[in-house]
């Protein structure tokens, strides 16, 4: 692999990003305060993430911490003085949701804790790995407040009702290893291959028709908020128009002459 890339940015020290060739790697660089998320880094992360999905050299995005926190919360002393309407008003709770609307790949890596805002934020990617030392949770109620960046919804959809609740109720929090079982987190790697092995995996993905990848994301995502019937013909939507694709005829000539395909995304 090659030497990465340092992504164009304005130097600012709250988000970092490298290029690997066609892999963006987002870190969350506040160390001090655990990459708690505070509503400029996650401005920042937002722009950044903005920015890589409208990059067409780009074709996945790994985000991850430090080794001893992913991001172990938002910033609670933002929350602790903020009023009603000023949380309701600050645009916070939305920056979450266009997080969630990135359409390219994203791969979270965690390491170390992975707590409230952090495991929501996880909870917004489409591939979730751990290393062994992270620890994962929602203790909101046990310091007054709720999750309020999707955790109560999307923890249930990943691990069911008795554990989500457990977590957020009883302020649970959890290994890599019961993650692992629960269907949060797809794999467990050392600490020393974490970034390695997430950096694989968008390799792969970067490998792949970046016009199917979009389209099978959307069709993944579809299946949390549509039944069965509705979701296998929105599938078969995309199918079909995936059909006009030059992506698809690339695809289809390489494999019948057995060589790899080059993919434009077109």
């Amino acid at each position: 692999m090659s030497e990465p890339l340092h992504c164009q940015g304005h130097g600012d020290e709250l988000i970092g990003c490298e290029r690997h060739q066609s892999v963006a790697h987002i870190t969350l660089n506040r160390p001090e305060k655990l990459n708690a998320l505070s509503a400029e880094m996650l401005t920042q992360l937002l722009e950044k993430m903005r920015e890589l999905d409208g990059d067409k050299q780009i074709r996945a995005i790994v985000i991850s911490g430090s080794a001893r926190a992913f991001a172990a919360g938002a910033d609670t002393g933002t929350l602790a003085t903020a009023s009603a309407i000023a949380l309701y008003t600050s645009g916070f709770s939305e920056k979450w949701d266009q997080i969630s609307a990135i359409e390219k790949p994203v791969i979270a890596a965690l390491s170390g804790y992975a707590l409230g805002g952090g495991l929501e934020l996880a909870l917004l990617c489409d591939i979730v790995i751990a290393d062994e030392t992270a620890i994962l949770g929602l203790p909101e109620t046990h310091i007054g407040i709720i999750p309020g960046a999707g955790g109560t919804q999307r923890l249930v959809k990943s691990v069911g009702k008795s554990l989500a609740m457990e977590m957020i109720l009883a302020g649970r929090k959890i290994t890599a290893a019961e993650a692992l079982a629960a269907g949060l987190i797809s794999r467990i790697t050392s600490p020393e291959t974490l970034m390695e092995q997430a950096l694989k995996i968008a390799q792969n993905i970067s490998r792949a028709a970046p016009l199917a990848v979009k389209m099978a994301k959307k069709a993944v995502l579809a299946s949390f908020d549509m039944g069965l019937t509705a979701g296998v013909s929105y599938e078969r939507s995309l199918s079909a128009l995936i059909a006009a694709s030059e992506d698809r005829n690339e695809g289809m000539r390489a494999l019948a002459a057995k060589e790899p395909a080059t993919f434009t995304g077109e």
